[in-house]
């Protein structure tokens, strides 16, 4: 990383100001402007100091490191080298502190030095400052254009693994006796392990390579419990983000962001400051079973590879409205055609055009999310930061694929974010090129599936409705699907059992209709209705149970305990003489139900357990308490949103998007 590329990057994203992302920073956020360094700019790196002292370190190109203790500067660096900012554009490009630093008190730097060269050497904190330094790995030639690489980090096996970018904006055949456009793995103190998968001792190969085949490399980082390195590779046609063994190729100087079989193909990746607006074939519109599939029209000159797994597309424009949205990719069918989840009917349509808003410049430093003050739904995320002014967010699939990406933070243009790392109280702090150190938090109850109601009770043959909305905005479609587990069948969802919330009409109440079924039986059914998001944050549940009516029999075959006085079976059914039901036990008498047991008096319906009274189906019978209990993010809906459900049947209007 060489300043002039920093101001080439700022000239290019002055220039794009009309295609910026719809969205600042993601609704769950708050961003603050934590500190300013200093009127000397060029921070190239953060971290904090593994040693429970809260002091954090921050490179500058200049080769100054900075302390910076409780949010402030201190005025003595922890290092001072001395680097010019002329033709050569040397400084410090990678920091990395040592997995036993508690004990030894390493810390390594990676530089461009004078001449053309690269260096990876070290020192020992001793009282806060930096003292003995020693060279670990050096006469590394190095580049122009900003092509030197910086990525440096240890892995799980404690050796030292480094980037070295390519060296040159041109494409030349990768070749294992240099040490350009590889990732490279050395132990601590600089000596090659004998065990790295291109080392043959006194042969022609750089024995310190690793994996091969990358543009520049400046993001270094392990995934945790997979063993696997993450790497973030810039070049002049795509930004890619791969996770890389060992011997891997990926195919610079003759593939990018084209890798076929046989080459490590990205994670993920995206084009350099541009904007797509693409057009579907006139039939290119294809629902089926949940799952829209789209068909470039030939003339693009971008295959579907282009949109990775997860990357985010807003579809407009299609003659069928209900495919038009914002939607993750999921998958390519072909060369021309990819796929998104969209659970409605099945239909097909044409015309129409995908939009893919610009994602960055250079993709910079990258870090796994793996504490515990942001949701859940954070943890082992692969956070990256782009020079461009954006920190981006990968979210993974069960089999490890990425599932969603999307922009988090947004400072374009000029933003200049290159690093990213988690703060001893759990928050993210985002560092810019040019002095500004950004701290992220999560804001109280994210993104939430509001419901009307967390607790039901239907009659038997009726049904009630429930009123669903979101919390916030959404930054793509949602899905809220609803389905009943258990009841017996007899408790179902009748209609809206799957609503569609978009940025426009997320806070409009959406209405879903529960049923219970008629049955011939008395017991009580129970069921738990779930609204299932389709986007990762949490499952709502409702509990209902139904309102059982005894169902009367028929008048024929009433056997003399009649409901009333009109059918008295010891009068107009007198059963007989010797067992005659109107002498010895006529119904109409001692046991006559309009009398003794008239469920008009004394179990009348209408009064002594009047389901409008003491078994209402909108309270709870004295028998059932304390077992419908339940709890959802229905019951904690806020005052205003249960304002709007009290006005079902006026206009309803969307909330403000919280800034």
């Amino acid at each position: 990383m060489r300043l002039t590329a920093f101001w080439l990057a700022l000239a290019l994203l002055t220039a794009l100001p009309a295609y910026s992302q719809p969205t600042e920073t993601a609704r769950d956020l708050e961003v603050e402007d934590w500190l300013y360094l200093g009127s000397a700019d060029e921070a190239t790196r953060m971290a904090w100091v593994p040693d429970g002292s809260g002091r954090l370190f921050v490179s500058r190109m200049s080769g100054e490191v900075v302390v910076v203790m409780n949010g402030a500067v201190q005025p003595t660096p922890f290092i001072s080298e001395s680097f010019t900012q002329g033709h050569n554009q040397e400084g410090l490009l990678g920091m990395a502190f040592d997995p036993d630093f508690a004990n030894n008190h390493y810390v390594y730097f990676f530089a461009a030095m004078p001449s053309f060269t690269l260096q990876i050497f070290r020192y020992t904190d001793v009282g806060g400052v930096g003292v003995n330094r020693t060279v670990i790995v050096d006469g590394i030639p190095g580049g122009a254009l900003d092509y030197d690489g910086g990525g440096l980090t240890f892995g799980p096996d404690g050796m030292l693994y480094f980037g070295v970018g390519s060296l040159h904006a041109y494409r030349e055949e990768d070749d294992l006796t240099k040490p350009s456009g590889k990732i490279h793995r050395v132990r601590p103190d600089g000596s090659v392990p004998t065990d790295n998968p291109f080392y043959d001792g006194t042969g022609p190969n750089v024995d310190s390579v690793w994996a091969r085949g990358f543009c520049n490399l400046y993001g270094l980082v392990f995934q945790p419990g997979t063993g696997r390195l993450w790497a973030n590779a810039s070049g002049p046609g795509a930004l890619q983000i791969f996770s890389v063994s060992p011997g891997d190729h990926a195919g610079w100087g003759k593939y990018e962001n084209n890798q076929p079989a046989g080459y490590l193909a990205p994670m993920y990746s995206y084009l350099p400051g541009v904007f797509d607006e693409y057009w579907f074939t006139p039939t290119g519109a294809v629902r089926q079973n949940g799952v829209a599939t789209f068909t470039m029209i030939d003339d693009n000159y971008l295959e579907s590879y282009s949109y990775r797994k997860g990357t985010r597309l807003l579809i407009s424009d299609v003659e069928d409205p209900s495919f038009n949205g914002e939607f993750y990719v999921t998958g390519h069918p072909s060369s021309r055609s990819f796929t998104v989840d969209q659970p409605e009917p099945d239909a097909v349509s044409g015309g129409g055009q995908l939009k893919r808003w610009p994602q960055g410049e250079f993709v910079m430093g990258g870090m796994f999310y793996e504490g515990t003050r942001f949701p859940a739904s954070y943890s082992g995320n692969y956070l990256y930061t782009d020079f461009r002014g954006m920190l981006h967010r990968i979210r993974f699939a069960a089999d490890g694929s990425v599932a969603t990406e999307d922009i988090i933070v947004n400072r374009e243009p000029g933003g200049g974010f290159v690093d990213v790392n988690e703060g001893l109280d759990g928050a993210l702090y985002v560092l810019g090129y040019y002095g500004w150190i950004l701290r992220v938090t999560p804001v109280p109850g994210g993104q939430a599936v509001i419901v009307s109601s967390s607790d039901l009770v239907i009659p038997e043959g009726e049904t009630k409705t429930v009123m669903v909305s979101l919390a916030m905005p959404p930054m793509v479609d949602v899905w809220v699907k609803v389905e009943a587990q258990g009841g017996g069948g007899d408790l179902s969802v009748v209609e809206g059992g799957s609503l569609r919330f978009t940025r426009e009409n997320w806070s409009v109440p959406q209405f879903v209709t529960l049923g219970a079924a008629q049955d011939a039986d008395a017991d009580v059914e129970h069921a738990a209705f779930t609204f299932t998001p389709s986007q990762d944050f949490p499952v709502v549940t409702v509990h209902a149970h139904t309102e059982e009516d005894e169902v009367p029999e028929e008048p024929g075959s009433d056997g003399g305990v009649d409901g009333g006085a009109g059918v008295d079976a010891g009068t107009l059914e007198d059963a007989g003489t010797a067992e005659d039901a109107g002498s010895l036990a006529d119904a109409g008498t001692q046991v006559d139900a309009g009398t003794v047991e008239d469920a008009g008096t004394l179990v009348d319906a209408g009064t002594g357990l009047d389901a409008g009274t003491r078994h209402d189906g909108g309270t709870v019978p004295v028998h059932m308490e304390d077992e419908a209990g339940g709890c959802s993010a229905g019951a904690t809906a806020l005052p205003g949103v249960l304002g709007w459900w009290l006005l079902a049947g006026l206009v309803w209007k969307p909330r403000r998007a919280r800034r």
